[in-house]
């Protein structure tokens, strides 16, 4: 008879003893699939808890290639990544291949948008929120609450985060943050980006653990023990809060209740537009019409490279920040919130630096 210790046990046995869990619930796990839209920090993070929990299929979808400075927080990857400049999709697929066989990863080298994002949907059971904008945020709100798809929220700057959960029939992102008061075109430049503010991977880990346990207890039928509220906290001066859910729902909410998607539709999208024959790009947000705080802004990207304030225009060069072409990306940046990127016409890349360095 083999010794108590010899006995074999499945991969997720220490998961399995856990009484919200068990085989039934491990079962469940191993039939869900989950989307993680965006691969920085907390999408990489929560991929990998996921994936070490048994969820049967991850899809990745995220825009943008890997840097060398991501390597400090987004455990996916490794230096040969950042050098190469991997797409983050391709190179998360491949690092959760290797941490689990038993699961299918798909990555997808996209930009969410109304016009694809259904059908990066279909076939899921929940979503993950580790993008870098709000904008696209609220756009995946809308098209989850659509969908009837919970989506758990996540964000971390510096040494702070939040979550909470977007449930079916219950408050959503814009209950929370109503578009009106959220960040847009008069704010540019005042919100903090990781590449202005710093960022602390313990942060992101903590996020990312609350995203998980909260899609998890979902996944596996353990519903009424999710936690409904914004939960924040700074891990550097101790202190957390929480709002419950039910007091930040919006009677007039015009996502979950009027059912008005407006991002969905795209009338509140970022709009990139390629200009022919210069090399260059323009992201024009919306709304339109608003000022952004260029004397800020210059201050914040005086450490990314070299910017002059010229009456109402911001322009300079973003230092190791290079186009197609090897040349150092240029960034303009008008009073209206409007931004010129030169030396690349990919409007991907021209969106993801104007989020990074200008911010939403």
């Amino acid at each position: 008879m083999p010794h108590v210790s010899e006995i074999p046990h499945s991969r997720y046995h220490r998961q399995e003893l856990l009484a919200g869990i068990g085989h039934r619930g491990q079962s469940l796990l191993s039939d869900s699939h989950v989307l993680i839209a965006g691969c920085g920090a907390l999408g990489c993070s929560s991929a990998e808890n996921l994936a070490r929990a048994g969820v049967g299929t991850l899809t990745i979808v995220d825009r943008d290639v890997v840097d060398i400075t991501n390597l400090q927080r987004q455990s996916l990857y490794c230096e040969s990544d950042g050098t190469g400049r991997v797409p983050k999709a391709e190179a998360a697929k491949r690092r959760i291949g290797a941490i689990n066989t038993g699961i299918i990863c798909h990555g997808w080298v996209d930009h969410l948008a109304p016009d694809n994002v259904r059908s990066y949907l279909r076939g899921v059971d929940l979503v993950i929120d580790g993008l870098d904008n709000f904008p696209t945020r609220y756009l995946l709100n809308d098209a989850c609450v659509e969908a009837g798809i919970p989506l758990i929220y996540g964000g971390s700057i510096a040494t702070r985060g939040m979550s909470m959960p977007i449930l079916p029939g219950e408050t959503c992102l814009r209950c929370a943050f109503p578009w009106s008061n959220s960040p847009t075109a008069s704010t540019l430049g005042e919100n903090e980006t990781c590449d202005t503010a710093g960022i602390l991977m313990s942060a992101v880990v903590m996020v990312s653990a609350h995203q998980c346990v909260q899609a998890i207890k979902w996944l596996t039928g353990n519903r009424e023990a999710i936690d409904r509220s914004l939960w924040s906290f700074d891990c550097w001066t101790n202190r957390t809060t929480r709002m419950p859910l039910a007091s930040a729902r919006q009677p007039q909410c015009p996502c979950c209740n009027q059912r008005q998607f407006d991002f969905l539709g795209g009338s509140l999208d970022c709009d990139a537009q390629i200009l022919c024959g210069r090399n260059a790009v323009q992201v024009r947000p919306k709304p339109q019409g608003m000022r952004a705080p260029l004397l800020h802004l210059a201050h914040l990207l005086s450490a990314h490279g070299t910017f002059a304030l010229r009456d109402n225009l911001l322009v300079g060069t973003l230092a190791g920040v290079h186009g197609e072409s090897g040349c150092e990306i240029e960034l303009a940046v008008f009073s209206d919130g409007r931004a010129i990127v030169r030396g690349s016409t990919d409007p991907i890349l021209a969106r993801t630096l104007y989020d990074r360095y200008v911010g939403q």
